[in-house]
């Protein structure tokens, strides 16, 4: 945009960035960052405030393509690569208010229900929750039991076991079937066949009472969820700087920025809606490239002499 404007050279901000040496301190410092705007959002918009929000949980994952580094995670072949660097992310659904309210790196011999447990005590702290979304890839008796531990309801699609087959054939011939007390493992939970708007019978696994009619609901619900995968891909595409290098504390700081600037681009949407309409609206009206610019400029208005 203006390649004549004076600015740190690439190795020099790489020197600096390569101090750091605390993941722990990485964090703290992204997590008061990340309060700032959500508590800013709070308190001056009256939103987030008093209504319980949904939440969906993922994991998100970034290709890594490099030599073995320690929290490189194996997973399932995926655009050229098995090795994949992750964080378990907390979102909001809520549309024109999809904050990430939490993030956690995730290392290869965590244990995802304990990162799970951490992670849902401080988003309490902050919001109110009324349903969580997760998808298959949290289908076990130990998520179960975090999620019921803190009394959030959740809705996630279910993985088809041999048990789950056999559920499919007794409700072959209904439109909608309710488990109640179905076990995995040793953990009760609702299993829900429901079929979709082509007739396609899907399951689905809850904490909570449904009827069977109004089962096809599910498909709404869990469609909240799908808002976030938008979010994500602007959160790669436009606000996380791309590397090569193998130190994973630059790249845990270029994946907190990014996150950082994601809500801030949330927030500045909340903001000019308001203004605008006198309603936050579900689509945001700056684009992401288009904030990306006019922060861009704040910046070089703010700090040239006379700005």
């Amino acid at each position: 945009m203006n390649p004549e404007a004076k600015a740190p050279s690439g190795d020099l901000m790489m020197y600096h960035f390569s101090k750091f040496d605390s993941i722990y301190q990485l964090r703290k410092m992204f997590e008061r960052i990340l309060d700032v705007i959500f508590n800013f959002a709070r308190r001056n918009y009256n939103i987030l405030q008093h209504r319980k929000l949904d939440i969906a949980y993922d994991i998100h994952k970034i290709c890594y393509y490099g030599k073995g580094i320690q929290y490189a995670c194996g997973d399932q072949f995926e655009r050229g690569t098995s090795n994949f660097i992750e964080f378990l992310t907390c979102s909001i659904v809520v549309s024109g208010q999809r904050f990430v309210v939490d993030v956690v790196p995730i290392h290869p011999l965590n244990d995802i229900p304990k990162l799970l447990d951490a992670s849902l005590q401080r988003v309490k702290n902050k919001i109110r929750i009324d349903k969580a979304y997760l998808d298959r890839g949290f289908n076990s008796a130990e998520i179960f039991r975090v999620l019921k531990s803190h009394k959030v309801k959740f809705l996630m699609p279910m993985v088809r076991s041999l048990t789950v087959k056999a559920a499919f054939d007794k409700a072959e011939a209904c439109p909608s079937y309710v488990f109640k007390d179905f076990m995995v493992k040793d953990e009760p939970v609702n299993l829900v066949l429901v079929d979709d708007k082509l007739g396609i019978k899907r399951a689905f696994v809850c904490n909570f009472d449904i009827a069977p009619c109004l089962a096809y609901r599910f498909y709404e619900m869990y469609s909240k969820r799908w808002g976030i995968e938008t979010g994500y891909r602007n959160l790669d595409h436009d606000f996380k700087a791309k590397t090569t290098t193998r130190n994973y504390h630059i790249r845990l700081f270029y994946f907190l920025f990014s996150t950082c600037l994601y809500n801030l681009w949330v927030l500045v949407n909340i903001c000019v809606s308001l203004v605008i309409y006198g309603r936050i609206k579900d689509k945001p009206i700056i684009t992401a490239k288009m904030f990306a610019v006019l922060l861009y400029k704040v910046q070089v208005d703010y700090f040239e002499p006379g700005g």
